[in-house]
């Protein structure tokens, strides 16, 4: 039976039939996956951490789910996701499994398509306790932060490596629609004032598998998907029992 990549079993082989969007086609089919590839949904969990790399230009840190959406080919030839690399590992990125928001996020920390990059740590859950100009003392988590691009002083970085006490003008805020929607409900804009007091740490967390689809191809590459995206990926069962 056919049906979306959404609503497929996991732990069969299923043949993509086809992908209801251009975009998207293109940005799997950068990875090696078009119709008629064979890919397994797997029954796993997934935990997107925060982490810290080294690019072109230098150490960045990704929010779980920017990096999540980044997939590396290794030195050994896997192809995996950010999150599951060793700390360590190196390889260079293959491709992007977003729209434009994250090319041109990835593109203002000095990160594209074919960059070098190596996974340098995974951060711990933290928050960032921070005074917002104009409305006072809130909590940020460590994601939330790394998505605020600015100044301090004569140095430009995200303010989860911004200095404690110090005033942090913001340039920019990074990601989609999404995640600018949320971090203006704090009233956090392009031009306004941060001061950081202090670093905490954050209850830990563990993302479901029902917040992400993971899937594998025969080739060896592992894949976390949305499930909007997973919605448009049309499959059948090796064996047409799907």
């Amino acid at each position: 039976m056919i049906s979306s990549l959404t609503n497929a079993p996991c732990g069969a082989g299923l043949v993509i039939q086809r992908i209801a969007d251009p975009s998207l086609e293109r940005r799997l089919a950068r990875m090696g996956l078009f119709p008629s590839s064979v890919i397994t949904r797997l029954d796993e969990e997934v935990a997107l951490h925060t982490v810290r790399v080294r690019g072109p230009r230098g150490e960045v840190v990704l929010s779980g789910g920017m990096g999540g959406k980044v997939i590396v080919h290794l030195e050994d030839g896997r192809m995996l996701p950010l999150p599951e690399l060793h700390v360590g590992d190196k390889g260079h990125i293959e491709a992007v499994t977003a729209g434009e928001s994250l090319l041109a996020a990835l593109a203002a920390l000095g990160l594209k398509n074919d960059d070098e990059i190596e996974l340098l740590r995974r951060l711990p859950p933290m928050e960032y306790v921070t005074v917002v100009e104009g409305r006072g003392r809130i909590r940020l988590p460590e994601g939330m932060a790394a998505k605020i691009l600015g100044v301090m002083g004569d140095i430009e970085c995200q303010f989860v490596n911004a200095q404690a006490g110090s005033p942090f003008l913001v340039r920019r805020i990074l990601g989609g629609e999404r995640a600018q929607k949320t971090i203006a409900l704090l009233d956090i804009r392009e031009g306004g004032t941060l001061r950081l007091e202090s670093v905490e740490k954050a209850p830990s967390y563990r993302m479901s598998s029902g917040d992400r689809i993971i899937v594998s191809s025969h080739e060896g590459l592992r894949l976390f998907l949305r499930v909007d995206q997973a919605d448009l990926i049309i499959v059948n069962s090796e064996s047409g029992e799907a």
